[in-house]
């Protein structure tokens, strides 16, 4: 959370993926936010309260009743002795944790991958190959192919001695 920065967003539509879905287009008279006329611009920018309010946005996480905020919210009775009023209701995004909701027209920037060596190639490899068939399970066939303990075959000689 700490590499991630938020940027302020300059469009016409804020960025509510995280919060819900919107079931119909947005229909906009204009898609510029200079040089054109004030009745146009103000009636296509939207801000984060009147998409929320559309009839065609649906969220995906609604608390039903004040329960549920109280329930979401930070505070642990258990740690803090003498709380104030309002820690009940203090939700993490207030504190700054990323939820799925958004406080302010914003889009987060993610930092670029740092790819070692400057190319994607990998170091290594394969380092151990398993196979399949030589796991041992509790309850194993009568058709594995063990050796039979304290036996083994030498890779000199190729006889079997007994240890």
């Amino acid at each position: 959370m700490s590499d991630i920065k938020q940027i302020r967003n300059k469009k016409l539509l804020p960025d509510l993926r995280k919060e819900g879905e919107l079931r119909k287009e947005i229909v906009l008279s204009t898609n510029e936010k200079h040089g054109v006329p004030t009745g146009s611009r103000l009636f296509s920018h939207h801000t984060l309260a009147s998409i929320r309010r559309l009839s065609f946005f649906y969220p995906f996480h609604l608390p039903d009743d004040s329960l549920d905020l109280i329930l979401s919210a930070t505070y642990n009775h258990s740690t803090e002795k003498f709380a104030d009023k309002e820690d009940l209701h203090l939700q993490p995004e207030t504190h700054g944790c990323d939820t799925w909701r958004r406080l302010r027209n914003t889009y987060d920037k993610h930092p670029p991958v740092v790819v070692p060596l400057g190319h994607p190639m990998k170091r290594g490899g394969i380092t151990e190959h398993r196979s399949p068939f030589s796991v041992k399970l509790m309850n194993s066939g009568v058709h594995s192919s063990q050796t039979n303990p304290g036996y083994s075959r030498q890779p000199a000689g190729g006889a079997i001695f007994f240890y």
